[in-house]
């Protein structure tokens, strides 16, 4: 996509691709292109932090916001600005982190931003795991020196709700403070004592990285791997265990115990590992492998003896033995599988092995034991004539399908001499086995000089019931016998009857192939092209007459006959796709596609058509004629929605354009073609002295509640300086008697009029007596959002919190004050009383509680306290909600 800056449409194309584009990738490329050419133009910006704030791809947004953040990185509104953008894309976590991490690139000094990463991790009504995760990484990382990261990542290692985030904070203090006494003391004392066996885990994991020698981790290490109650965590103590221990007496033998004892197969697992890896030499270790391999109840075990055994001991009398037994008698595939396999490896020469090999292709259940015994006869037993018989016997016969092929191209390989082999092929070629595709493949490909081939695949392509078999006969004849003077007749008769399509196209596509000039081939061709009745078929015909006949004096008038008549809509939208294409310069393909654009009876081919006319005719008069026909078709359909952005983005300069577009945003019967006409009139006549008016009058009069919200963001992103827009939003905000509108009404004023006091006192208003919770709650939230500085912001949100009768309003209100207003005075005592006091009574499940909101701030906020534990203890013995209660309870058992 080039466009030059000096042509006029350019910009407004660009704008019109970077906002309405439906393909991301050429939106980006639109957006890029914006910012290169058009940085400095007064649109670019508002363009940007649209599509970062609203774009319907997560792509797009995170490229605005890219650009924003690169091209405008002194904009002073930018911090704020990915600050709402992080808390705002909670559907996409990746994009909220792509964001958190540009914010931190380049804000990093900013004293606010260590506190609103805090205020991430915190944030219950934010609460995205990835995006909390990374902001506690981040903290952790650029952080580090700051006197309360500590004593923060401790706290989240022991109070955070969600296990996952306490994982990321243990293994964060065991990276970045290992070398803290106090701080090492204090996770082993985690790893002893959390609940969940993740954080137990990393901890572990994380602790002793570099394998010094410490006899009190030792001590520690042993208690865990023998007594933790996860198999995953006891298992890392194991190998740990042995990484540091390895000269310790006691040790070994704890490590043998539980090799052999150990009531979880992970452990016992680990265990026997850890014995073959670093006592190899140890009288006991050979054989306490020998017994888990072949009596230890879990497989993983056993697989992992069998492994051990096969790599370290095959030179031991008893391997090959316990191989035998376990390649044909172990109850799980995986065993027997790595059992075979160290057999052929290393036993291929043992008298038992080609006999065991047999057994497994006659009798295993599993069809891959079977295949992986197949192939190893056919390559090392090549000189058994008892291996040839039975490999015959599998083609011929086979119990699996897979199996019998197998078996056949084996024999074509080692055996293609034996005069047996071709009869074979043969007689399985024309039977109904399963195996007869391979067999027409092998013999095609190893015998195509017998005489007998040709007429084994003339017989298939007319008679097989299989369509795979037919279409490779179809191909080997066109390829490999192509002089024979029958082919040629049998794909025509292919390409005209032939019940599969597969098997049509590709009888077409090799008599193109092979017999392009003769006239038999074109005449066949477009005798599909016009009567087959699988429109793929068609389809498929038409590109071949299109490409390969392009210049035949019929092929243009058979394409037309297709664009016009075809009963399949896909079909005539190829045909014009193609005739556009190739044949731009013919004044009847031009007549044929306006005619298609107004009367087809499928609107997805008068869009294509539509698109193409705009395209490659655009310079024609008819096809401005036709667009503005369309336009105002009154049918409300995608068709229509297509026509409109087309004449906004291609005829900006003709004066009906801008007429249309007014008498669809006010008159249009579909409220999504009403929207769309006042998007291009505020993205291309922005100064238009009507489009602020009809917008404006959208708002007031309009009966869509969707066409007056959008007409309210179009109006606030384009017309923030205008007195008269001000006081509209100041009205509807107070008057307007559709809640909806009431709440964007407020949401608008709080972006883009929050310096100003009277919309402060405003949406104070608002919050304490608007009719609707929803307009109420979000007010609220935006005025703490934008006047955190004021004292009477907090007492509005602990008199909402305490007094509002519905229950999200409190619930909101209270973690608003969890987030910004902890330290106040008093605070805790307040979130005490909410947690006890609040009268909420559950309905539903999914209703949430405002006194679980307040427990959370406390557990958050107020970890050390003395009253919190209290007042867990209270919630979880007499709160009446049962939720509650098993919330303190949980709560309660991960503070040990």
């Amino acid at each position: 996509m080039i466009m030059l800056k000096n042509d006029p449409n350019a910009l407004l194309s660009l704008k019109h691709q970077a906002v309405f584009e439906e393909d991301s990738d050429l939106q980006r490329a639109a957006l890029e292109q914006l910012v290169i050419e058009w940085k400095n133009h007064p649109d670019t910006v508002p363009i940007l932090k649209q599509l970062a704030i609203s774009g319907k791809c997560p792509d797009v947004r995170r490229a605005a916001t890219e650009y924003f953040v690169q091209g405008w990185p002194n904009d002073p509104n930018i911090l704020p600005f990915l600050k709402q953008l992080v808390v705002s894309n909670n559907e996409y976590w990746w994009l909220q982190e792509a964001i958190l991490n540009y914010l931190i690139a380049g804000w990093h000094e900013d004293p606010n931003t260590i506190a609103f990463l805090k205020q991430l991790i915190l944030a219950d009504r934010y609460r995205s795991l990835n995006v909390r995760s990374v902001a506690l990484k981040q903290l952790a990382q650029n952080w580090k020196n700051d006197p309360d990261t500590l004593a923060f990542l401790k706290q989240r290692a022991v109070s955070d709700i969600d296990e996952t985030l306490r994982e990321t904070a243990v293994e964060l203090l065991a990276e970045g403070w290992q070398e803290d006494p106090l701080t090492l003391g204090w996770l082993k004392k985690r790893a002893e004592s959390d609940r969940h066996w993740g954080v137990r885990l990393a901890i572990i994991e994380k602790l002793n990285q570099d394998g010094k020698f410490d006899s009190q981790t030792l001590v520690w290490l042993k208690q865990i791997a023998m007594s933790d109650s996860n198999p995953y965590v006891a298992s890392e103590a194991v190998s740990k265990l042995a990484q540091l221990g390895k000269d310790d007496l006691d040790t070994i033998n704890i490590i043998k115990q539980l090799a052999v004892s150990a009531q979880a197969a992970e452990v016992r697992r680990a265990a026997m590992s850890q014995l073959a890896q670093n006592w190899r030499d140890d009288s006991e270790t050979l054989s306490t492998l020998k017994q888990l391999a072949v009596f230890d109840k879990c497989f993983h075990v056993r697989l992992a003896a069998v492994e051990h055994l096969g790599q370290d001991w095959r030179t031991d009398s008893d391997t090959v033995a316990i191989m035998k037994r376990l390649a044909i008698s172990d109850p799980v595939l995986e065993v027997r599988k790595s059992a075979l396999g160290y057999l052929i490896e290393n036993w291929q020469h043992d008298s038992d092995t080609v006999a065991i090999l047999k057994q497994v292709v006659q009798d295993d259940e599993s069809w891959q034991m079977r295949e992986l015994a197949v192939v190893q006869l056919g390559a090392f037993w090549q000189h058994d004539p008892d291996v040839l018989t039975f490999l015959k016997q599998q083609a011929e016969s086979p119990e699996c399908w897979v199996v019998g092929e197998i078996a056949l191209a084996q024999l074509t390989v080692g055996w293609k001499d034996e005069p047996s082999v071709l009869a074979l092929l043969k007689k399985l070629a024309l039977s109904n086995s399963d195996v007869r595709v391979a067999a027409i493949r092998e013999l095609s490909i190893g015998w195509k000089d017998d005489p007998d081939t040709i007429d084994i695949l003339k017989k298939v392509v007319v008679s097989d019931n299989c369509w795979h078999t037919r279409k490779l006969a179809v191909e080997q004849l066109a390829t490999t016998w192509h002089d024979d003077p029958d082919t040629f007749a049998i794909l025509k008769k292919v390409a005209l009857s032939d019940e599969r399509h597969d098997v049509k196209v590709a009888a077409m596509e090799m008599l193109v192939s092979g017999w392009k000039n003769d006239p038999e081939a074109i005449a066949t061709i477009k005798q599909v092209v016009v009567s087959d009745r699988f429109s793929e078929v068609r389809i498929a015909a038409m590109e071949l007459l299109a490409k390969s006949y392009k210049d035949h004096p019929d092929t243009l008038a058979t394409l037309q006959q297709i664009a016009a008549a075809d009963k399949s809509s896909d079909v005539r939208i190829a045909a014009i796709s193609k005739l556009a294409s190739d044949r731009q310069a013919d004044p009847n393909i031009l007549a044929l596609l306006k005619q298609q654009a107004v009367d087809d009876p499928c609107s997805d081919v008068q869009r294509a058509t539509m698109e193409q006319l705009a395209t490659d005719w655009k310079d024609d008069p008819d096809t401005l004629d036709i667009i503005k026909q369309l336009v105002l078709s009154d049918k409300c359909s995608e068709l229509q929605q297509s026509a409109v952005v087309q004449l906004a983005t291609d005829w900006h300069d003709d004066p009906d354009t801008i007429s249309a577009l007014k008498k669809l945003a006010v008159s249009a019967h579909c409220p999504d073609l009403q929207q769309l006409a006042m998007q291009q009139l505020a993205l291309g006549w922005k100064d238009d002295s009507d489009t602020f008016c009809i917008i404006k009058q959208r708002i007031e009069s309009s009966d869509e509640l969707e066409v007056r919200q959008a007409a309210m963001q179009q109006l606030a992103l384009g017309w923030k300086g205008d007195s008269e827009t001000l006081a509209l939003f100041k009205r509807l905000v107070l008057d307007d008697g559709d809640m909806c509108v009431r709440q964007t009404a407020v949401v608008e004023l709080g972006i883009c009029w929050h310096s100003y006091p009277e919309i402060i006192e405003i949406i104070k208003q608002v919050a304490v007596n608007d009719d609707s919770f929803y307009v109420r709650q979000t007010a609220l939230e935006l005025l703490a959002l934008v006047e955190k500085s004021h004292p009477e912001t907090v007492v509005i949100l602990k008199k909402l919190a305490e007094f509002d009768d519905n229950a999200f309003v409190r619930r909101s209100a209270i973690q608003q004050l969890a987030l910004d207003w902890y330290q106040e005075p008093g605070m805790f005592e307040f979130f005490c009383d909410r947690a006890c006091s609040d009268p909420f009574i559950r309905q539903e499940d999914w209703e949430n509680n405002p006194r679980k909101a307040a427990l959370e701030a406390i557990i958050e906020q107020y970890p050390v306290s003395d009253g919190m534990l209290g007042v867990l203890r209270d919630r979880a013995g007499n709160d009446l909600d049962e939720q509650i209660k098993q919330f303190a309870m949980k709560t309660l058992s991960n503070f040990g």
